[in-house]
């Protein structure tokens, strides 16, 4: 879990390894990023509920944990907890941690069998030889039947809705918490909610079919979908650098400013996008030029904002990861390594779709730039500020993580 109850003694070694939880995410969706810019002539991620339910439970991770970050900053500025003592923290704190960890595993085992399913399919594939190869065994049967699928996508759902729920109680947690909510951790709080609703309502969809009809009556087709791809783009980012930017407990009038700036603008996008989606479900497009390296950008900054927050992570092992990753980026130049690539991503990797089906609004995009140009200054702020009180905010991050 996040940060165990019983276990404030932990050596600092454990607590660092915690605090890096985001930088494999930001890793892996920073790799993935450039595996869409290199292929975006020919592939593209499939835009499906499924993929988006199931992608938005990882980066409901990073939103949880800026969350988390948030909630025990603020006990530690108000309420004593640098002292060690859990009691200070409200008890919906353990509640939502245990929420979000049983949230968490429920969204690996779906993951995990889900792979496995696809790999016992695709060795089972053939050419038949005969007429006793065209009997599916029990365990062949098994891994195609409908309901396993079914299984499979509801778990995800439910996942995903868990992790979605805790991350309202956190906010409601945070407004709750003795002393005053600062501008930074009120921005941080619209920031998750706006991330939250639209995938909280894409996983209830695909667990109810009555809900999914009433939404369809009501709201433009593929909103949802367009909402929560939106914000995925940002929002988990933008969540992280906020929560580590308000570590001091203060910040000037501007910064305020732009931190306010940037969250509306955020939640603008997202309600452009709904209103009018871009490209409807189940098509596969690649995102512009300008978003992949605006969500490159943000994802350099926010692990640059960690490492900053947290000084002993600038460890050779953490090196050795960049100079990795990295790497791998760079081997994605060449046609046989990102074959490799493509053989693992190919269900959720798709031929991309014909650039006409890319709906064009001035006006959603003009919002989704401004969002874009607002969470990259927001960044530069915070990384300056994070910069400014260097000493403070690593004493800070370190107490948030016992």
């Amino acid at each position: 879990s996040f940060w165990p109850k019983q276990k404030f003694s932990k050596s600092l070694e454990t607590q660092l390894a915690e605090a890096m939880q985001p930088l494999v995410y930001l890793a892996v969706r920073g790799w993935l990023g450039w595996i869409q810019f290199v292929e975006r002539s020919r592939r593209a991620f499939l835009n499906s509920s499924l993929v988006l339910v199931a992608a938005g439970a990882v980066h409901c991770w990073a939103v949880v944990y800026s969350l988390f970050v948030a909630v025990h900053t603020r006990a530690m500025r108000f309420s004593g907890y640098h002292q060690g003592n859990s009691e200070q923290l409200p008890q919906s704190v353990a509640l939502t941690e245990t929420l979000a960890v049983s949230s968490l595993w429920v969204w690996l085992i779906a993951g995990f069998t889900t792979a496995a399913v696809r790999m016992l399919d695709e060795d089972a594939d053939g050419l038949p030889l005969g007429s006793e190869d065209l009997k599916w065994g029990p365990i062949l049967r098994f891994i195609r039947s409908p309901f396993l699928h079914s299984a499979l996508g509801h778990a995800h759902s439910v996942s995903c809705v868990g992790l979605f729920v805790s991350i309202i109680l956190l906010c409601a947690t945070m407004a709750t918490m003795k002393g005053g909510i600062t501008v930074c951790e009120s921005c941080l709080a619209i920031v998750a909610i706006g991330f939250a609703f639209p995938h909280m309502i894409l996983a209830g969809r695909r667990l109810s079919d009555a809900a999914d009809q009433a939404l369809s009556e009501v709201l433009p087709e593929d909103s949802f979908e367009a909402a929560a791809a939106e914000a995925a783009a940002i929002g988990p980012q933008l969540c992280v650098i906020l929560s580590l930017a308000d570590a001091p407990g203060h910040a000037y009038w501007w910064q305020n400013i732009v931190y306010t700036l940037a969250s509306m603008a955020f939640i603008a996008a997202v309600v452009a996008s709904a209103r009018s989606p871009a490209k409807i479900a189940n098509i596969a497009l690649p995102p512009e030029k300008g978003e992949t390296f605006v969500c490159l950008g943000m994802d350099a900054m926010t692990a640059l904002s960690i490492i900053m927050s947290y000084p002993h992570l600038n460890t050779w092992f953490l090196r050795i990861g960049v100079v990795a990753v990295i790497g791998c980026a760079v081997a994605a130049q060449y046609s046989p390594v990102r074959e490799i690539y493509l053989d693992w991503l190919e269900p959720i990797f798709v031929i991309r779709s014909d650039s006409h089906k890319r709906v064009p609004n001035q006006q959603r995009q003009l919002l989704r730039m401004i969002s874009w140009s607002a969470a990259i200054v927001c960044a530069v702020v915070a990384l300056w500020d994070i910069a400014l009180h260097p000493l403070a905010l690593a004493s800070t991050a370190v107490e948030a993580t016992r």
